[in-house]
C-alpha cells in the first residue's frame, strides 16, 4: 500500500521539531517522511496503521516511528460528527536520523541509540515507566531553548535505548515508496477500506479503487504490504472487534456483524487464530472478570 511523502515543517531556528497539537480529530493521508517520529496521544481514540500493522490507539499511547515507515492515526467516527465536542491532542517530536552527525551516532557509547533507531524502522510501542519519563521530557521540550533542546532529545533517546518497556510493532519492513501516482492510487484504496471494512467488500470492489484488474491488484498489494488483501482486511476487522469487546458492553453476537463477519463461527475461529483466545476470553481478560 502506497503512502504519501509528507514534508515536516521545522522552525529555521531549530534543528528538529517538537510541538503540541490540539485538533478536532486525527486524519491525514497514509504518509511517510525521512524524519523519525515520536508521538504521545494525550487525547483521542481510533485506528492506528503503522507499516502493515493495524491496531487501535487510545489516550496515553506512545509510539516511535522510524524513518520512511508509513503510518496514519484516524480517530473514531464520533470525532467527525458535526456537533462533536471531542478534541484530539498529541505531543509530536520529529528529527532526522543523522541529526547529531554520522560519526557521533557511530561512537561506541551510542551503540544502544544506534540500535534503537534501526529497530524504529519496524515501529516501537512504548509503555510502563519509560513512557512516563519520556512524556516528561516531551513536555520540557515545549519551553526549552538552545542547547537544552539537544540535551533533552539525547535524554529521550538514551532512556528509550536502555528500556525494556518497548515492543516492536511490525515484523517485515514494507517496500519503500516509488511514485506519486502510485501513492494516490493506494491512498484511495486505503481510504475505501477505512470507510467500508465492516461491509461486504469484493475483490472487484477494491481493485476498482486502484484502477487495476483483480489479479494485478492482488500482486500489487502483497508486494507492498507483505500481506494478502484478505489477510489485511481480516486483521482490520478483528482489530475493531477487539476495541468493541474491551470498550463497550455490546454482545458478541452484535459485534461480529458490526465488524463485517457473516456468522459467529467464522468470527470465533479467526479471532482465536489471530489473538490466541476466544472473544469471550478476551473480554473477560480486559474487564478483569
Amino acid at each position: 500500500m502506497k503512502p504519501k511523502l509528507l514534508k515536516i515543517y521545522v522552525n529555521p531556528a531549530h534543528s528538529f521539531s517538537s510541538r503540541n497539537e490540539l485538533v478536532p480529530f486525527f486524519y491525514k493521508e497514509w504518509h511517510y517522511h525521512p524524519e523519525i517520529e515520536l508521538v504521545y496521544i494525550a487525547k483521542g481514540t481510533g485506528t492506528q496503521f503503522i507499516g502493515n500493522d493495524i491496531d487501535h490507539f487510545n489516550s496515553g499511547d506512545m509510539v516511535l516511528v522510524g524513518s520512511n515507515l508509513p503510518h496514519l492515526w484516524k480517530c473514531d467516527e464520533t470525532y467527525f460528527k458535526k456537533d462533536s465536542q471531542l478534541r484530539a491532542e498529541s505531543n509530536v517530536l520529529h528529527f532526522l536520523p543523522d541529526i547529531f552527525g554520522e560519526k557521533f551516532m557511530h561512537l561506541p557509547e551510542n551503540k544502544l541509540i544506534h540500535d534503537l533507531l534501526e529497530k524504529a524502522k519496524h515501529g516501537i510501542k512504548i509503555s510502563g515507566n519509560t513512557k512516563d519519563i519520556v512524556f516528561g521530557y516531551l513536555q520540557s521540550l515545549q519551553i526549552a531553548k538552545d542547547g537544552e533542546r539537544l540535551l533533552l532529545l539525547l535524554q529521550i533517546l538514551y532512556t528509550l535505548s536502555t528500556s525494556k518497556d518497548l515492543k516492536l510493532i511490525t515484523i517485515n519492513n514494507m517496500q519503500q515508496p516509488s511514485s506519486a501516482k502510485e501513492g494516490e492510487r493506494m491512498n484511495a484504496v486505503f481510504q475505501y477500506l477505512v470507510a467500508n471494512f465492516d461491509k461486504n467488500i469484493t475483490l472487484e470492489d477494491i481493485s476498482a479503487q486502484a484502477n487495476l484488474s483483480p489479479n494485478a491488484f492482488c500482486r500489487f498489494f502483497k508486494v507492498r504490504t507483505k500481506k494478502t488483501f484478505s489477510q489485511f482486511l481480516m486483521e482490520m476487522r478483528l482489530s475493531h472487534a477487539c476495541k468493541l469487546l474491551s470498550e463497550t458492553e455490546r454482545s458478541i453476537s452484535l459485534i461480529y456483524g458490526e465488524c463485517g463477519f457473516n456468522n459467529s463461527s467464522h468470527f470465533n475461529r479467526y479471532f482465536k487464530q489471530i489473538n490466541g483466545i476466544t472473544p469471550l476470553e478476551y473480554r473477560k481478560k480486559h474487564w478483569n472478570l
